[in-house]
């Protein structure tokens, strides 16, 4: 699975002199925002952009008209700001109605790294971190173990930050394409992190889909069992 992504890759510093286009777009908060930006950024360069879309954070009445187009433009709006030194190094968008976003950031502890997680709910000391500092910037191995060895304290689905979204998805829907579809991450710091994420995705889906088969293979020989009574097992588990 990991043939073509480099997991030892490590950024010499999450606080460079000068930051490239897409470290600058995280210092958006709102994720259809800095997407915007984004593509604007791509097609007519900064010139395009205006103080709407480039500020880091909107004032309350301007997130409460912005929200009011649509629901999905509050996403990420409603994070905490960045705090001086902070920095986002990577961010989870839901497919909620409301496109909640989930930011991983860092900052300065002395000699330290410190990791943190915010939600749009204030849940920043409601994560149980798989581990919360480092001496230096994270390889994107260990930046993956973090991901998928952190959860919120209230959540009752595996998979750490990401797959706990897409098996709560499926089980209440049954559907594994619109399930591996609600959750995704996207990192500045880590160019391959998402790629990563993708084929544990097409990897998670694999599985669903062979426990679905394996439970309609179950379904089936219980309706038949139902239907011409046990005795009908002895053909059907030797081949018969």
């Amino acid at each position: 699975m990991s043939e073509n992504i480099d997991l030892s890759y490590r950024p010499e510093t999450y606080w460079p002199e000068a930051l490239d286009q897409e470290q600058l777009l995280t210092r958006i908060k709102g994720e259809s925002r800095r997407n915007i930006a984004r593509n604007i950024l791509a097609e007519e360069g900064f010139a395009g952009l205006n103080a709407f879309l480039a500020r880091e954070e909107l004032a309350e009445d301007e997130r409460a008209s912005w929200g009011g187009l649509h629901p999905a433009l509050m996403g990420g709006e409603y994070l905490p700001g960045l705090g001086a030194g902070e920095v986002e190094i990577a961010r989870i968008s839901l497919a909620s109605v409301t496109s909640d976003q989930i930011s991983i950031r860092v900052i300065h502890a002395g000699d330290k790294i410190r990791y943190a997680i915010h939600d749009e709910y204030e849940s920043e000391y409601e994560y149980e971190l798989a581990f919360e500092d480092s001496r230096q910037p994270l390889t994107l191995a260990e930046l993956i173990e973090f991901i998928d060895g952190s959860r919120h304290w209230d959540e009752q689905c595996p998979g750490g930050l990401l797959f706990s979204h897409c098996e709560y998805d499926y089980s209440g829907c049954g559907d594994i394409e619109q399930a591996v579809g609600f959750a995704w991450i996207n990192s500045a710091w880590y160019p391959q992190l998402s790629e990563w994420y993708e084929k544990k995705g097409d990897e998670w889906s694999a599985r669903k889909e062979r426990e679905q088969a394996e439970e309609m293979d179950a379904d089936d020989l219980e309706e038949q069992v139902r239907r011409d009574g046990p005795r009908n097992l002895v053909g059907v588990e030797s081949g018969r």
